[in-house]
């Protein structure tokens, strides 16, 4: 946008030239919406006292790595990953009901039988994802981040605000535009919860949540926690979309951009739908197929390779 490739108004409204009039740029932004909420278990079965916490297990286990890189650190933490759909619960709501129905019968949230969630489990307290609490300063915990895979709400947008490349733009993800978002998260959560705290085996290490118990009865109670500590995924993508014209998406199948010379985007931008999981292998894809279109097209220096 800095550069003159955007929505003209928005572009001369801070005094910028038009350089290509691409009314989709910072449009149709995407995430993936989560709500994280962490378990006491019981000690001795999380990687706290070996990664976060100072002490004899930390000692061995920085120790362990250094040896022959085994052991606590060697862990990517993230251990275990589910991918449920919850339709049964969804069906209770006349409003998930009434979407269902205005969408030819087929689930909004995963129309071709996607996964509603990823479910992610951390055998640790997971700074990243719970900055809205102080770290236990003792213990062994669980993080489980429940992430909405297919958001309901309309995409957000990525604005101006300055012509100072050094600020912050405006960032919108738009989360949570719909209730229906909501109440499939509130959902998600009372699902895996009810695994976690009654499953055999699980229930037997939960001891409880941190740093306060969750409402998990109440409807009110339970959306306002998610409205409070949900956020960012970090799957942002769709902002410069790919699309058949420049009235469509902002590149063309070859990821060129609509308007301009020698120019290409290969990164989760060009995505027209968030992916249904971690968007980390996608974007690989992007990358590697770019990289053989932009070596097709110079035969001169890559050859017939």
């Amino acid at each position: 946008m800095l550069s003159g490739v955007g929505r003209k108004s928005d572009l001369e409204a801070f005094g910028i030239d038009s350089v290509i009039d691409s009314p989709h740029v910072g449009q149709n932004l995407q995430d993936h919406p989560v709500m994280t909420q962490v378990f006491k278990i019981k000690d001795g079965f999380g990687l706290d006292s070996h990664i976060r916490h100072s002490g004899p297990e930390h000692e061995a286990a920085l120790q362990q790595y250094a040896k022959d890189k085994t052991g606590p650190f060697s862990s990517a933490l993230l251990e275990l990953v589910a991918f449920p759909r919850i339709d049964e619960r969804l069906m209770k709501y006349e409003v998930y009901r009434e979407a269902k129905a205005k969408n030819g019968g087929r689930d909004p949230f995963g129309p071709e039988g996607q996964p509603h969630f990823e479910i992610d489990f951390l055998p640790m307290f997971a700074d990243a994802f719970q900055f809205h609490f102080p770290p236990p300063p003792s213990g062994d915990y669980m993080t489980v981040i429940v992430d909405l895979l297919r958001p309901y709400s309309k995409p957000g947008v990525v604005k101006l605000l300055s012509t100072d490349p050094a600020k912050n733009p405006y960032i919108n993800l738009n989360f949570f535009a719909d209730d229906l978002d909501l109440i499939c998260i509130r959902e998600g959560v009372r699902y895996i919860n009810d695994i976690l705290m009654n499953g055999e085996g699980m229930k037997d290490l939960i001891e409880g949540d941190y740093p306060f118990p969750l409402p998990r009865t109440s409807d009110e109670a339970l959306d306002k926690q998610i409205l409070e500590r949900s956020q960012t995924g970090y799957h942002p993508c769709g902002s410069n979309r790919i699309g058949r014209d420049i009235m469509h998406g902002v590149v063309d199948g070859e990821l060129k951009v609509y308007g301009a010379k020698n120019l290409r985007i290969s990164d989760a931008s060009i995505f027209p739908l968030i992916p249904d999981c971690r968007i980390q292998n996608d974007v690989y894809m992007v990358g590697e197929k770019c990289a053989d279109m932009i070596k097709a097209s110079h035969a001169d220096l890559y050859g017939s390779q």
